[in-house]
């Protein structure tokens, strides 16, 4: 990397980087407010893919699980993501459980990351028949305060599933855009 490019990236990132995290009693007031039940409802819109096809479609997800400090979230995840390819509508859904870890914790506003494994399902591979697999996922996002136990999260995410039924395989790719309301 060029010193002088490096130079300025560090310039710029000084302040950011010079930031004092909470105090003391911040953090505890935080900590005590962010442990305990965590539920969340969201939806947004994405790009469905599937072998051969692609189209802009919508998504939505509920999540209920645990909060064990401001830090560490473990939940699980209902989702479901649809678009309309040439002429016929394709739905798919996952279960996922989810591990989330906050990369930043500030009192107005977090950034996360997280990722999860599950089951994807759809009834729309094979007429009649629901087609079953592994799913994985992935997300990053901001949550943003907006009460005292309530959040705004904007997320970037990605979801993938490997369905298969009566010996028909199919893989399905989600990339996609969404608003979620998280409480802890």
């Amino acid at each position: 990397m060029n010193p002088r490019l490096l130079a300025a990236l560090l310039l710029a990132a000084a302040p950011a980087l010079s930031a004092q995290g909470p105090s003391t009693e911040e953090w505890s007031s935080l900590q005590s407010n962010l442990e305990g039940l965590y539920a969340g409802i969201g939806g947004g819109g994405n790009l469905l893919i599937i072998p051969g096809d692609n189209a802009f479609g919508y998504d939505a997800e509920l999540r209920l699980g645990y909060s064990f400090n401001p830090v560490l979230q473990i939940y699980v995840s209902g989702s479901a993501d649809g678009a309309r390819f040439s002429g016929r509508t394709f739905r798919s859904g996952q279960i996922v459980a989810f591990v989330q870890y906050h990369l930043l914790v500030k009192p107005a506003v977090m950034v996360y990351g997280r990722g999860g494994i599950g089951v994807g399902l759809s009834r729309d591979v094979v007429p009649e028949s629901t087609a079953v697999g592994l799913a994985e996922a992935g997300g990053l996002g901001v949550e943003i305060r907006v009460a005292p136990n309530l959040f705004l999260g904007p997320e970037l995410f990605y979801r993938h599933a490997s369905l298969s039924t009566q010996g028909i395989d199919q893989q399905v790719h989600a990339i996609g855009l969404q608003l979620a309301l998280v409480y802890y």
